[in-house]
């Protein structure tokens, strides 16, 4: 993970360097609790797009659980009806969700994956994590998960750093995950809605 990390921020900087003006960058007060909200608020959509996905009724669950599925096609053998009473029951919902948080750059591929899956050469076919059928949201229930607990931010040691600019920050913060620690740099972007993530947080 720490791996990952590095290679998210070496591309940012590079990225960063050639799509950013020359624009000053805000000071860190003035936009301090906004970024520090999304960092929060991206915990769920981790866990929701890259965890363990969301509440669903399990197919080897109680007698009532099994019963959801006796009604069901073969063509949705591999997936799991989303409880009733979670707060997302639509693929939309949950797009508008993520959009909330982080930029249509960053999620254009990722919800792509989640939506659509994937077909390529090298890792095979990948089904998408959720479906709609018949007016209901259903989970794949074959997916592992690809990030293990929730990264902790040390909000007070974010500051900015270079290359930033009014519409565009990188923030260095202290992290740990599971006793690791590591410095990492967070990309926010200011967006027609106010500013979104442009990095993962995991």
């Amino acid at each position: 993970m720490k791996r990952i990390f590095c290679i998210f921020s070496a591309v940012l900087l590079v990225f960063s360097l050639i799509s950013c003006g020359s624009s000053p960058a805000p000071a860190l007060e003035d936009v301090k609790a906004e970024l520090v909200a999304l960092v929060e608020a991206s915990y769920e959509i981790n866990e929701i797009l890259f965890g363990d996905g969301i509440p669903v009724y399990k197919r080897d669950g109680s007698e009532e659980e099994k019963g959801f599925y006796n009604s069901l096609g073969s063509e949705l053998d591999g997936y799991e009806l989303v409880k009733e009473d979670y707060k997302y029951q639509m693929i939309e919902q949950i797009e508008q969700a993520a959009r909330a948080v982080y930029t249509e750059e960053y999620l254009l591929p990722v919800l792509k994956v989640a939506t659509e899956g994937l077909a390529d050469e090298v890792t095979g076919v990948t089904p998408a994590r959720f479906l709609e059928w018949q007016g209901y949201l259903y989970q794949n229930m074959n997916l592992n998960a690809i990030i293990d607990g929730t990264r902790k931010y040390n909000f007070e040691s974010m500051k900015i750093v270079e290359p930033s600019t009014a519409d565009y920050v990188n923030i260095e913060l202290e992290s740990e995950l599971e006793g690791e620690s590591l410095t990492v740099i967070l990309a926010f972007k200011k967006c027609e809605n106010g500013w979104r993530l442009d990095t993962p947080t995991y």
